[in-house]
Protein backbone atom coordinates (compact mmCIF):
# COMPACT_ATOMS: atom_id res chain seq x y z
CA UNK A 1 0.00 0.00 0.00
CA UNK A 2 0.87 3.77 -0.77
CA UNK A 3 1.92 5.39 2.33
CA UNK A 4 -0.64 8.39 3.30
CA UNK A 5 0.28 11.42 5.60
CA UNK A 6 -0.55 11.02 9.18
CA UNK A 7 -3.88 13.41 8.84
CA UNK A 8 -5.12 11.30 6.53
CA UNK A 9 -4.25 8.54 7.84
CA UNK A 10 -5.81 9.35 11.55
CA UNK A 11 -9.16 10.52 9.59
CA UNK A 12 -9.24 7.20 8.55
CA UNK A 13 -9.18 5.14 11.24
CA UNK A 14 -11.92 7.31 13.23
CA UNK A 15 -14.55 6.77 9.96
CA UNK A 16 -13.47 3.00 10.70
CA UNK A 17 -14.20 3.11 14.37
CA UNK A 18 -17.46 5.58 13.68
CA UNK A 19 -18.32 2.35 10.98
CA UNK A 20 -18.75 -0.10 13.51
CA UNK A 21 -21.78 1.26 14.60
CA UNK A 22 -25.36 0.70 13.23
CA UNK A 23 -24.21 -2.88 11.45
CA UNK A 24 -27.22 -5.15 10.35
CA UNK A 25 -30.23 -3.27 10.28
CA UNK A 26 -31.71 -5.83 8.27
CA UNK A 27 -31.59 -7.79 11.72
CA UNK A 28 -32.51 -7.84 14.93
CA UNK A 29 -29.48 -6.00 17.16
CA UNK A 30 -26.96 -8.37 18.94
CA UNK A 31 -24.68 -6.95 21.73
CA UNK A 32 -21.47 -6.45 21.10
CA UNK A 33 -20.32 -9.11 23.51
CA UNK A 34 -21.48 -11.70 21.44
CA UNK A 35 -20.64 -10.35 18.16
CA UNK A 36 -17.21 -11.68 16.79
CA UNK A 37 -15.58 -9.36 14.07
CA UNK A 38 -12.68 -10.18 12.24
CA UNK A 39 -10.46 -7.90 10.15
CA UNK A 40 -9.15 -8.94 6.78
CA UNK A 41 -8.12 -6.75 3.95
CA UNK A 42 -9.28 -9.69 1.41
CA UNK A 43 -12.69 -9.19 -0.46
CA UNK A 44 -13.65 -11.37 -2.61
CA UNK A 45 -15.47 -10.62 -5.97
CA UNK A 46 -18.71 -12.72 -5.85
CA UNK A 47 -20.11 -14.36 -2.91
CA UNK A 48 -21.17 -17.19 -5.98
CA UNK A 49 -20.11 -20.72 -4.38
CA UNK A 50 -19.96 -22.16 -7.79
CA UNK A 51 -18.21 -19.56 -9.45
CA UNK A 52 -16.09 -17.76 -6.99
CA UNK A 53 -12.18 -19.29 -6.85
CA UNK A 54 -10.46 -16.93 -4.47
CA UNK A 55 -9.20 -17.11 -1.18
CA UNK A 56 -10.99 -13.94 0.12
CA UNK A 57 -14.14 -16.00 -0.01
CA UNK A 58 -13.20 -19.02 2.44
CA UNK A 59 -13.78 -17.35 5.75
CA UNK A 60 -17.41 -16.46 4.79
CA UNK A 61 -18.03 -19.95 2.50
CA UNK A 62 -16.36 -22.14 5.26
CA UNK A 63 -19.48 -20.67 7.86
CA UNK A 64 -22.09 -20.55 5.47
CA UNK A 65 -22.00 -23.09 3.11
CA UNK A 66 -21.24 -27.02 3.58
CA UNK A 67 -19.90 -30.25 1.44
CA UNK A 68 -20.22 -33.69 1.24
CA UNK A 69 -16.87 -34.23 3.09
CA UNK A 70 -14.49 -31.42 4.58
CA UNK A 71 -10.86 -31.40 5.78
CA UNK A 72 -11.08 -32.11 9.74
CA UNK A 73 -9.65 -29.25 11.85
CA UNK A 74 -6.09 -29.06 12.08
CA UNK A 75 -5.73 -31.67 9.44
CA UNK A 76 -5.40 -32.49 5.38
CA UNK A 77 -8.05 -35.74 6.70
CA UNK A 78 -11.42 -35.74 4.76
CA UNK A 79 -13.81 -36.42 7.52
CA UNK A 80 -18.00 -36.53 6.53
CA UNK A 81 -20.31 -33.48 6.43
CA UNK A 82 -23.21 -33.74 4.75
CA UNK A 83 -22.53 -37.17 3.89
CA UNK A 84 -22.62 -40.05 6.71
CA UNK A 85 -20.66 -42.30 4.86
CA UNK A 86 -19.49 -43.31 0.62
CA UNK A 87 -18.36 -46.37 -0.64
CA UNK A 88 -16.16 -46.04 -4.79
CA UNK A 89 -16.25 -49.04 -7.02
CA UNK A 90 -13.24 -51.26 -7.46
CA UNK A 91 -12.39 -49.88 -10.60
CA UNK A 92 -12.65 -46.25 -9.00
CA UNK A 93 -15.19 -44.74 -11.23
CA UNK A 94 -18.53 -44.88 -9.40
CA UNK A 95 -18.53 -43.29 -5.83
CA UNK A 96 -21.76 -43.46 -4.03
CA UNK A 97 -22.66 -41.19 -0.82
CA UNK A 98 -25.28 -42.00 2.03
CA UNK A 99 -26.41 -38.42 3.05
CA UNK A 100 -27.43 -37.00 6.53
CA UNK A 101 -31.19 -36.49 7.00
CA UNK A 102 -33.08 -33.98 9.00
CA UNK A 103 -30.47 -30.78 7.41
CA UNK A 104 -32.48 -27.67 6.30
CA UNK A 105 -30.90 -24.75 4.38
CA UNK A 106 -31.58 -21.67 5.40
CA UNK A 107 -34.12 -20.51 3.32
CA UNK A 108 -36.17 -23.99 4.93
CA UNK A 109 -35.55 -26.15 2.20
CA UNK A 110 -34.65 -29.87 3.01
CA UNK A 111 -31.33 -30.95 1.73
CA UNK A 112 -31.70 -33.93 -0.16
CA UNK A 113 -29.66 -35.68 -2.58
CA UNK A 114 -31.44 -33.67 -5.45
CA UNK A 115 -29.82 -30.54 -3.82
CA UNK A 116 -26.51 -32.23 -4.12
CA UNK A 117 -27.09 -33.29 -7.83
CA UNK A 118 -28.60 -29.70 -8.72
CA UNK A 119 -25.73 -27.81 -6.62
CA UNK A 120 -22.89 -30.12 -8.89
CA UNK A 121 -24.88 -29.93 -12.22
CA UNK A 122 -25.30 -25.68 -11.87
CA UNK A 123 -21.06 -25.77 -11.18
CA UNK A 124 -20.54 -27.84 -14.27
CA UNK A 125 -23.48 -26.41 -16.47
CA UNK A 126 -21.60 -22.37 -16.14
CA UNK A 127 -18.14 -23.56 -16.24
CA UNK A 128 -15.88 -21.17 -13.99
CA UNK A 129 -13.40 -21.04 -11.84
CA UNK A 130 -13.21 -24.12 -9.97
CA UNK A 131 -15.36 -26.41 -12.29
CA UNK A 132 -12.01 -27.58 -13.85
CA UNK A 133 -11.62 -29.85 -10.98
CA UNK A 134 -15.12 -31.60 -11.75
CA UNK A 135 -14.61 -32.34 -15.20
CA UNK A 136 -13.82 -36.06 -14.90
CA UNK A 137 -17.78 -36.26 -13.34
CA UNK A 138 -19.85 -37.94 -16.06
CA UNK A 139 -23.11 -37.89 -14.85
CA UNK A 140 -24.59 -37.50 -11.64
CA UNK A 141 -27.96 -39.78 -9.86
CA UNK A 142 -30.14 -39.17 -7.43
CA UNK A 143 -30.60 -43.03 -6.22
CA UNK A 144 -33.25 -42.10 -3.09
CA UNK A 145 -33.65 -39.14 -1.22
CA UNK A 146 -30.13 -39.51 0.68
CA UNK A 147 -28.05 -41.26 -1.84
CA UNK A 148 -26.16 -39.68 -4.31
CA UNK A 149 -23.96 -41.32 -7.17
CA UNK A 150 -21.11 -39.79 -9.18
CA UNK A 151 -20.18 -41.57 -12.21
CA UNK A 152 -16.59 -40.42 -13.13
CA UNK A 153 -15.40 -40.74 -16.84
CA UNK A 154 -12.15 -41.89 -15.53
CA UNK A 155 -10.27 -42.87 -12.44
CA UNK A 156 -9.77 -39.92 -10.58
CA UNK A 157 -7.35 -40.16 -8.02
CA UNK A 158 -7.89 -37.19 -5.79
CA UNK A 159 -11.69 -37.13 -6.20
CA UNK A 160 -12.25 -37.11 -2.28
CA UNK A 161 -9.73 -34.71 -1.72
CA UNK A 162 -11.58 -32.25 -4.63
CA UNK A 163 -14.98 -32.90 -2.70
CA UNK A 164 -12.99 -31.80 0.35
CA UNK A 165 -12.22 -28.39 -1.09
CA UNK A 166 -13.81 -24.97 -0.38
CA UNK A 167 -14.70 -24.25 -3.88
CA UNK A 168 -17.29 -25.24 -6.30
CA UNK A 169 -18.41 -27.61 -3.28
CA UNK A 170 -20.66 -26.08 -1.45
CA UNK A 171 -24.70 -27.04 -1.45
CA UNK A 172 -26.59 -24.30 -2.26
CA UNK A 173 -30.48 -24.42 -1.60
CA UNK A 174 -32.39 -25.45 -5.20
CA UNK A 175 -35.29 -23.15 -4.00
CA UNK A 176 -33.20 -19.89 -3.52
CA UNK A 177 -31.55 -20.51 -7.51
CA UNK A 178 -34.91 -21.47 -9.16
CA UNK A 179 -36.65 -18.43 -7.61
CA UNK A 180 -34.13 -16.55 -8.66
CA UNK A 181 -32.96 -17.34 -11.69
CA UNK A 182 -32.81 -15.49 -14.68
CA UNK A 183 -31.59 -17.75 -17.11
CA UNK A 184 -28.14 -17.39 -15.62
CA UNK A 185 -28.61 -20.34 -12.70
CA UNK A 186 -29.19 -16.94 -10.64
CA UNK A 187 -25.59 -16.35 -10.78
CA UNK A 188 -26.17 -12.20 -10.60
CA UNK A 189 -28.09 -13.16 -7.26
CA UNK A 190 -25.85 -15.56 -5.80
CA UNK A 191 -22.79 -12.93 -6.59
CA UNK A 192 -24.23 -11.02 -3.63
CA UNK A 193 -26.12 -13.63 -1.83
CA UNK A 194 -25.67 -16.71 -0.12
CA UNK A 195 -27.95 -20.08 0.71
CA UNK A 196 -26.20 -23.14 2.51
CA UNK A 197 -26.72 -25.13 5.40
CA UNK A 198 -23.97 -24.05 7.35
CA UNK A 199 -23.84 -22.95 11.49
CA UNK A 200 -24.37 -19.06 10.03
CA UNK A 201 -26.66 -17.46 7.63
CA UNK A 202 -25.77 -14.59 5.18
CA UNK A 203 -27.34 -11.54 6.12
CA UNK A 204 -25.75 -8.60 4.37
CA UNK A 205 -22.61 -7.65 2.19
CA UNK A 206 -22.16 -3.84 1.87
CA UNK A 207 -19.05 -4.03 -0.58
CA UNK A 208 -15.89 -2.20 0.54
CA UNK A 209 -17.17 -2.28 4.24
CA UNK A 210 -18.15 -5.78 5.70
CA UNK A 211 -20.31 -9.29 5.15
CA UNK A 212 -22.63 -9.96 8.28
CA UNK A 213 -23.08 -13.71 9.31
CA UNK A 214 -25.84 -14.71 11.93
CA UNK A 215 -26.36 -18.27 14.07
CA UNK A 216 -28.85 -20.00 12.03
CA UNK A 217 -31.21 -21.47 15.22
CA UNK A 218 -32.00 -24.56 13.56
CA UNK A 219 -28.34 -25.83 12.11
CA UNK A 220 -28.54 -29.25 12.05
CA UNK A 221 -26.01 -30.08 14.89
CA UNK A 222 -27.63 -28.13 17.43
CA UNK A 223 -26.10 -25.40 19.44
CA UNK A 224 -26.63 -27.38 22.94
CA UNK A 225 -23.84 -26.46 25.32
CA UNK A 226 -22.66 -23.54 22.79
CA UNK A 227 -24.57 -20.95 24.15
CA UNK A 228 -21.00 -18.67 24.37
CA UNK A 229 -20.87 -19.20 20.40
CA UNK A 230 -21.20 -15.94 18.29
CA UNK A 231 -24.36 -15.05 17.57
CA UNK A 232 -23.71 -12.69 14.88
CA UNK A 233 -20.20 -12.41 12.86
CA UNK A 234 -18.97 -9.61 10.93
CA UNK A 235 -16.41 -10.09 8.95
CA UNK A 236 -14.64 -6.64 8.08
CA UNK A 237 -12.57 -5.19 5.40
CA UNK A 238 -9.62 -3.08 6.45
CA UNK A 239 -7.33 -3.00 3.91
CA UNK A 240 -4.33 -1.22 5.83
CA UNK A 241 -2.79 -3.69 8.33
CA UNK A 242 -2.04 -0.54 10.72
CA UNK A 243 -5.60 0.23 10.82
CA UNK A 244 -6.02 -3.71 11.40
CA UNK A 245 -3.45 -3.77 14.38
CA UNK A 246 -5.13 -0.40 15.98
CA UNK A 247 -8.62 -2.23 16.16
CA UNK A 248 -7.33 -5.23 17.31
CA UNK A 249 -5.48 -3.44 20.29
CA UNK A 250 -8.68 -1.12 21.12
CA UNK A 251 -11.14 -4.16 21.20
CA UNK A 252 -13.20 -3.17 18.36
CA UNK A 253 -11.90 -6.05 16.05
CA UNK A 254 -11.22 -9.67 17.38
CA UNK A 255 -9.37 -11.64 15.19
CA UNK A 256 -6.75 -9.81 12.69
CA UNK A 257 -6.01 -11.44 9.66
CA UNK A 258 -3.61 -8.82 7.95
CA UNK A 259 -0.94 -7.79 10.49
CA UNK A 260 2.33 -6.86 8.67
CA UNK A 261 5.47 -8.19 10.11
CA UNK A 262 6.35 -4.79 11.93
CA UNK A 263 3.07 -4.60 13.55
CA UNK A 264 3.57 -8.24 14.24
CA UNK A 265 6.47 -7.90 16.63
CA UNK A 266 4.39 -4.69 18.24
CA UNK A 267 1.83 -7.01 19.19
CA UNK A 268 4.18 -9.43 20.45
CA UNK A 269 4.26 -7.10 23.83
CA UNK A 270 0.46 -6.83 24.54
CA UNK A 271 -0.66 -9.77 26.85
CA UNK A 272 -4.08 -9.42 25.99
CA UNK A 273 -3.80 -10.26 22.15
CA UNK A 274 -3.17 -14.12 21.17
CA UNK A 275 -0.62 -14.47 18.55
CA UNK A 276 -1.09 -17.65 16.41
CA UNK A 277 2.24 -18.62 13.35
CA UNK A 278 1.52 -21.46 11.32
CA UNK A 279 3.43 -23.13 8.49
CA UNK A 280 1.36 -22.28 5.01
CA UNK A 281 1.25 -24.06 1.93
CA UNK A 282 -0.14 -20.76 0.79
CA UNK A 283 2.49 -19.58 -2.23
CA UNK A 284 3.16 -16.46 -3.70
CA UNK A 285 4.51 -15.47 -6.91
CA UNK A 286 5.26 -12.62 -9.99
CA UNK A 287 3.19 -14.18 -12.51
CA UNK A 288 4.63 -13.33 -15.88
CA UNK A 289 2.42 -11.92 -19.36
CA UNK A 290 4.16 -14.49 -21.28
CA UNK A 291 2.05 -13.14 -24.44
CA UNK A 292 2.16 -9.91 -24.91
CA UNK A 293 4.67 -6.83 -24.37
CA UNK A 294 8.69 -7.74 -23.35
CA UNK A 295 8.06 -10.11 -20.63
CA UNK A 296 6.73 -12.13 -24.06
CA UNK A 297 10.91 -13.10 -24.43
CA UNK A 298 11.77 -15.56 -22.22
CA UNK A 299 15.25 -13.92 -21.85
CA UNK A 300 13.44 -10.80 -20.52
CA UNK A 301 11.36 -12.64 -17.97
CA UNK A 302 14.81 -14.55 -17.10
CA UNK A 303 16.64 -12.12 -16.51
CA UNK A 304 13.56 -10.35 -14.56
CA UNK A 305 14.01 -13.72 -12.37
CA UNK A 306 18.14 -12.51 -11.46
CA UNK A 307 17.27 -9.61 -10.73
CA UNK A 308 15.31 -10.18 -7.74
CA UNK A 309 17.44 -10.27 -4.41
CA UNK A 310 15.72 -12.76 -2.74
CA UNK A 311 17.47 -12.83 0.78
CA UNK A 312 16.80 -9.56 1.47
CA UNK A 313 12.98 -10.85 0.05
CA UNK A 314 12.47 -13.29 3.19
CA UNK A 315 15.11 -11.63 5.92
CA UNK A 316 14.35 -7.77 5.11
CA UNK A 317 10.58 -7.80 3.79
CA UNK A 318 8.94 -10.51 5.37
CA UNK A 319 11.31 -10.59 8.23
CA UNK A 320 11.11 -14.24 8.27
CA UNK A 321 7.86 -15.54 8.05
CA UNK A 322 8.22 -16.92 5.01
CA UNK A 323 10.39 -19.52 3.48
CA UNK A 324 11.19 -19.22 -0.32
CA UNK A 325 9.42 -21.33 -2.94
CA UNK A 326 11.32 -24.34 -4.88
CA UNK A 327 9.64 -24.43 -8.31
CA UNK A 328 5.87 -23.63 -8.74
CA UNK A 329 4.34 -26.47 -7.07
CA UNK A 330 3.90 -26.24 -2.82
CA UNK A 331 7.16 -27.62 -0.99
CA UNK A 332 6.76 -30.36 1.40
CA UNK A 333 3.69 -32.08 -0.59
CA UNK A 334 3.97 -35.67 -2.17
CA UNK A 335 5.78 -34.79 -5.70
CA UNK A 336 7.14 -31.67 -5.26
CA UNK A 337 10.13 -31.38 -6.97
CA UNK A 338 13.42 -30.56 -4.74
CA UNK A 339 15.97 -30.65 -7.95
CA UNK A 340 14.95 -27.21 -8.84
CA UNK A 341 17.47 -24.66 -8.23
CA UNK A 342 16.55 -22.16 -5.26
CA UNK A 343 16.83 -18.49 -6.99
CA UNK A 344 19.02 -16.64 -6.09
CA UNK A 345 20.33 -12.87 -7.37
CA UNK A 346 22.19 -12.57 -10.30
CA UNK A 347 22.55 -9.02 -11.74
CA UNK A 348 25.45 -9.94 -14.26
CA UNK A 349 23.30 -12.82 -15.58
CA UNK A 350 20.38 -10.58 -15.86
CA UNK A 351 22.35 -8.25 -18.24
CA UNK A 352 23.38 -10.63 -20.09
CA UNK A 353 20.19 -11.79 -20.79
CA UNK A 354 18.88 -8.71 -21.58
CA UNK A 355 21.55 -7.64 -24.08
CA UNK A 356 20.96 -11.00 -25.52
CA UNK A 357 17.10 -9.78 -26.37
CA UNK A 358 17.67 -6.61 -27.49
CA UNK A 359 17.44 -4.77 -24.25
CA UNK A 360 21.20 -4.11 -23.40
CA UNK A 361 20.35 -0.18 -21.85
CA UNK A 362 16.88 -1.50 -20.15
CA UNK A 363 14.97 1.65 -21.80
CA UNK A 364 11.77 0.05 -21.02
CA UNK A 365 8.77 0.72 -18.31
CA UNK A 366 6.78 -2.67 -16.81
CA UNK A 367 3.29 -2.73 -14.75
CA UNK A 368 3.60 -4.85 -11.60
CA UNK A 369 0.67 -4.78 -9.78
CA UNK A 370 -0.78 -6.27 -6.86
CA UNK A 371 -3.94 -6.76 -4.46
CA UNK A 372 -4.78 -4.24 -1.80
CA UNK A 373 -4.48 -5.80 1.43
CA UNK A 374 -1.21 -7.63 0.74
CA UNK A 375 1.63 -5.28 2.01
CA UNK A 376 4.03 -8.50 1.77
CA UNK A 377 3.36 -7.84 -2.20
CA UNK A 378 3.50 -3.91 -2.36
CA UNK A 379 7.22 -4.18 -0.33
CA UNK A 380 8.34 -7.14 -2.70
CA UNK A 381 7.73 -4.64 -5.78
CA UNK A 382 9.49 -2.41 -4.18
CA UNK A 383 12.14 -4.35 -4.07
CA UNK A 384 12.09 -5.57 -7.03
CA UNK A 385 12.03 -1.82 -9.03
CA UNK A 386 15.51 -0.75 -6.97
CA UNK A 387 17.17 -3.63 -8.92
CA UNK A 388 15.54 -3.36 -11.95
CA UNK A 389 16.69 0.35 -12.39
CA UNK A 390 20.16 -0.93 -12.10
CA UNK A 391 19.16 -2.37 -15.46
CA UNK A 392 18.17 0.51 -16.90
CA UNK A 393 14.08 -0.72 -16.73
CA UNK A 394 11.27 1.31 -14.83
CA UNK A 395 8.69 -0.80 -13.01
CA UNK A 396 5.59 1.06 -12.39
CA UNK A 397 3.84 -0.17 -9.39
CA UNK A 398 0.18 -0.62 -9.03
CA UNK A 399 -2.60 -1.58 -6.46
CA UNK A 400 -6.11 -2.55 -6.60
CA UNK A 401 -8.83 -4.03 -4.63
CA UNK A 402 -8.77 -7.83 -5.87
CA UNK A 403 -12.63 -7.30 -8.03
CA UNK A 404 -10.96 -4.40 -9.89
CA UNK A 405 -7.55 -6.22 -10.34
CA UNK A 406 -9.52 -9.73 -11.74
CA UNK A 407 -11.60 -6.99 -13.84
CA UNK A 408 -8.22 -6.25 -15.38
CA UNK A 409 -6.79 -9.94 -15.34
CA UNK A 410 -9.97 -11.19 -17.23
CA UNK A 411 -10.00 -8.43 -20.28
CA UNK A 412 -9.63 -10.89 -23.02
CA UNK A 413 -6.55 -9.55 -24.75
CA UNK A 414 -2.76 -9.86 -23.84
CA UNK A 415 -1.77 -6.15 -24.92
CA UNK A 416 -4.49 -5.41 -22.24
CA UNK A 417 -2.49 -7.28 -19.15
CA UNK A 418 -0.12 -5.71 -17.21
CA UNK A 419 3.28 -7.35 -17.56
CA UNK A 420 3.50 -8.93 -13.67
CA UNK A 421 1.02 -9.58 -11.17
CA UNK A 422 1.66 -10.61 -7.86
CA UNK A 423 -0.23 -13.09 -7.01
CA UNK A 424 -1.09 -15.78 -4.08
CA UNK A 425 -2.24 -19.63 -4.35
CA UNK A 426 -4.10 -21.16 -1.49
CA UNK A 427 -3.89 -25.15 -2.66
CA UNK A 428 -7.65 -26.38 -2.78
CA UNK A 429 -6.51 -29.68 -1.86
CA UNK A 430 -3.36 -31.37 -0.83
CA UNK A 431 -1.52 -32.21 -4.18
CA UNK A 432 1.12 -30.49 -6.01
CA UNK A 433 -0.90 -30.94 -9.47
CA UNK A 434 -3.47 -28.20 -7.58
CA UNK A 435 -1.40 -25.74 -7.98
CA UNK A 436 0.15 -27.16 -10.90
CA UNK A 437 -2.95 -27.40 -13.41
CA UNK A 438 -5.30 -24.68 -12.57
CA UNK A 439 -2.43 -21.93 -13.00
CA UNK A 440 0.08 -23.45 -15.67
CA UNK A 441 -2.52 -25.63 -17.99
CA UNK A 442 -3.50 -23.60 -20.83
CA UNK A 443 -7.18 -24.11 -20.59
CA UNK A 444 -7.16 -22.13 -17.48
CA UNK A 445 -6.66 -18.57 -18.79
CA UNK A 446 -8.83 -15.55 -17.67
CA UNK A 447 -11.51 -15.99 -16.83
CA UNK A 448 -11.71 -19.63 -16.47
CA UNK A 449 -9.37 -19.89 -13.47
CA UNK A 450 -5.65 -18.36 -12.59
CA UNK A 451 -3.55 -19.73 -15.70
CA UNK A 452 -3.31 -15.05 -15.71
CA UNK A 453 -0.19 -14.73 -18.16
CA UNK A 454 -1.16 -16.72 -20.78
CA UNK A 455 1.17 -19.48 -20.37
CA UNK A 456 1.03 -22.19 -22.15
CA UNK A 457 3.10 -25.19 -23.50
CA UNK A 458 1.58 -28.52 -25.01
CA UNK A 459 3.69 -31.13 -23.39
CA UNK A 460 2.78 -29.51 -20.06
CA UNK A 461 -0.85 -29.18 -21.04
CA UNK A 462 -0.17 -33.42 -21.85
CA UNK A 463 1.83 -34.43 -18.70
CA UNK A 464 -1.10 -32.54 -16.65
CA UNK A 465 -4.00 -34.39 -18.49
CA UNK A 466 -2.03 -37.90 -18.18
CA UNK A 467 -1.45 -37.12 -14.47
CA UNK A 468 -5.30 -36.47 -13.91
CA UNK A 469 -6.12 -40.15 -14.77
CA UNK A 470 -2.91 -42.17 -13.66
CA UNK A 471 -3.77 -44.40 -11.03
CA UNK A 472 -0.14 -45.55 -10.58
CA UNK A 473 1.54 -43.45 -8.15
CA UNK A 474 5.54 -43.71 -9.58
CA UNK A 475 3.92 -42.45 -12.98
CA UNK A 476 1.50 -39.70 -11.77
CA UNK A 477 4.75 -38.49 -9.47
CA UNK A 478 7.05 -38.68 -12.60
CA UNK A 479 4.80 -36.64 -14.87
CA UNK A 480 3.95 -33.83 -12.29
CA UNK A 481 8.11 -33.76 -11.70
CA UNK A 482 8.33 -33.11 -15.43
CA UNK A 483 6.20 -30.60 -15.24
CA UNK A 484 7.71 -28.55 -12.99
CA UNK A 485 10.86 -28.63 -14.67
CA UNK A 486 9.51 -27.21 -17.33
CA UNK A 487 7.51 -24.94 -15.89
CA UNK A 488 10.75 -23.25 -14.19
CA UNK A 489 12.54 -23.73 -17.72
CA UNK A 490 10.46 -21.46 -19.67
CA UNK A 491 9.62 -18.94 -17.04
CA UNK A 492 6.44 -18.91 -16.53
CA UNK A 493 6.57 -16.98 -13.32
CA UNK A 494 8.50 -16.05 -10.20
CA UNK A 495 7.98 -18.93 -7.47
CA UNK A 496 8.64 -15.98 -4.22
CA UNK A 497 7.68 -17.94 -0.72
CA UNK A 498 5.72 -19.85 1.41
CA UNK A 499 4.17 -17.36 4.00
CA UNK A 500 3.32 -18.40 7.25
CA UNK A 501 -0.13 -17.79 8.37
CA UNK A 502 -0.58 -15.49 11.25
CA UNK A 503 -3.75 -14.66 12.84
CA UNK A 504 -3.77 -12.14 15.99
CA UNK A 505 -6.62 -12.24 17.87
CA UNK A 506 -7.85 -11.05 21.86
CA UNK A 507 -8.05 -13.68 24.47
CA UNK A 508 -11.20 -13.91 25.08
CA UNK A 509 -11.72 -15.56 21.29
CA UNK A 510 -11.58 -19.07 21.89
CA UNK A 511 -11.30 -22.37 20.20
CA UNK A 512 -9.79 -21.04 17.11
CA UNK A 513 -7.98 -23.96 15.48
CA UNK A 514 -5.74 -23.49 12.39
CA UNK A 515 -6.38 -25.44 8.85
CA UNK A 516 -3.66 -25.98 6.57
CA UNK A 517 -6.18 -25.67 3.83
CA UNK A 518 -8.67 -23.90 4.78
CA UNK A 519 -6.13 -21.23 5.84
CA UNK A 520 -8.19 -18.26 5.91
CA UNK A 521 -11.16 -19.68 7.13
CA UNK A 522 -12.82 -20.25 10.96
CA UNK A 523 -14.66 -23.85 11.97
CA UNK A 524 -17.16 -20.46 13.91
CA UNK A 525 -19.07 -23.53 15.32
CA UNK A 526 -16.44 -24.73 17.75
CA UNK A 527 -15.22 -21.36 18.52
CA UNK A 528 -16.79 -18.86 21.18
CA UNK A 529 -16.32 -15.96 22.95
CA UNK A 530 -15.06 -15.38 27.09
CA UNK A 531 -15.18 -11.96 28.07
Amino acid sequence: MNCKRCCTFGFAVLLLLVGFVGWGLESQPVPREETLVIATGLQPSTLDIGVCYEAASINVFLAVYERLVRYAPGSTSVEPELAESWQVSPDGKVWTFYLRQGVKFHDGTAFNAAAVKFSFDRVLELNLGPAWMFAPIEQIDVIDDYTVQFSLKHPYPEFLQVLANIFGTGIVSPTAVLEHDVGDFAQAWLSENMVGTGPYRFVEWVKGQHIILERFDEYWRGWKGREKAPKRVVIRYVLEPAVQRLLLEGGDVDIAMNISPDDWEVLKLNPHIRLIEEPSLHATYLRFNTAAGPTADRRVREAIRAALDYEAMIKNVLLGHAIQMQGSAGKGLPCHNDKLPMLKQDLDLARRLLAEAGYPYGGFTLEYMFESGHDDRRMVGELLQASLRKLGIELKIIELPWPSLWDRLCVASPEEHPAIVANGWWPDYADVINYLYPMYHSSQWPPVAFNIGFYKNPLVDQLLDQAQVETDPELRCQKLLTVQELIYADVADIPLYHLTTRVAMRDWVKGYVYSPIYTEGFYLYDMWIDR
